[in-house]
């Protein structure tokens, strides 16, 4: 892990230097760790395929054992590279107030499940969210750019404990359930429309709430996944 840190070729173009502290933290990083984060990563290229697929192997080859036994820096690098393309990609996404999209998302989600009545079922309470904060051109713009990455990556998440296919597949009904068949249609959008357009646009997208809480769970853990990639 000490010469995947040091290596050149892909600090380059992911910096892994800069992101490293994020792994030892035990609490969630402040907005302006996570802007700092964002910005090295961003005002790097981005690496190619064949860089990251090179060093993905190298890592799981060397590093096998620390990411069964969960070092958190291993994970760390193992899903970072595993889901490196649109995890780039989404970090990268400004809102219409220039801002970080990830950093928006990451605060509406906690603030959703901290508003919470104390012990209820996280999918509940995201079933219950209002969609003006969950079905934002932000989110729009990570999710669709994740479900395209593991519909041409089909074992893009299979080293993401806990989410498997059944998990994606549903979790994309929930989310067309909550905001609409537009939401999830493989179109990225474009992050920095304004929310209040966006949600004017799409209110006469028909949704279902029941499809939400049928698929509740599956939205939970990838969510929770996706937010923990980022």
């Amino acid at each position: 892990m000490t010469k995947l840190l040091g290596d050149k070729d892909i600090n380059k173009c992911f910096p892994f230097a800069s992101v490293a502290p994020l792994a030892s933290s035990t609490s969630i990083p402040d907005q302006n760790t996570l802007k700092s984060a964002a910005d090295a990563i961003c005002g790097a290229p981005k690496c190619s395929d064949d860089l990251v697929a090179k060093t993905l192997n190298e890592v799981k080859t060397a590093c096998q054992q620390d990411i069964s036994n969960k070092n958190p820096l291993a994970s760390l690098v193992n899903a970072a590279l595993s889901l490196y393309s649109p995890t780039r990609d989404s970090i990268c996404y400004k809102n219409s107030t220039d801002g970080y999209c990830f950093i928006e998302s990451q605060a509406a989600a906690q603030q959703i499940l901290q508003s919470a009545p104390k012990g209820q079922d996280p999918a509940i309470t995201l079933a219950g969210a209002s969609k003006d904060v969950v079905c934002t051109p932000c989110n729009k713009a990570i999710f669709n750019t994740y479900f395209n990455y593991q519909n041409t990556n089909p074992n893009a998440f299979s080293d993401i404990q806990q989410v498997t296919d059944k998990d994606i597949n549903t979790a994309k009904s929930a989310l067309q359930g909550k905001c609409g068949k537009n939401f999830i249609d493989g179109n990225v959008g474009d992050s920095k429309e304004d929310p209040q357009k966006f949600q004017s646009e799409s209110a006469n997208q028909k949704s279902d709430a029941a499809s939400l809480i049928a698929n509740r769970m599956s939205l939970v853990v990838l969510v929770g996944s996706i937010l923990a990639a980022l």
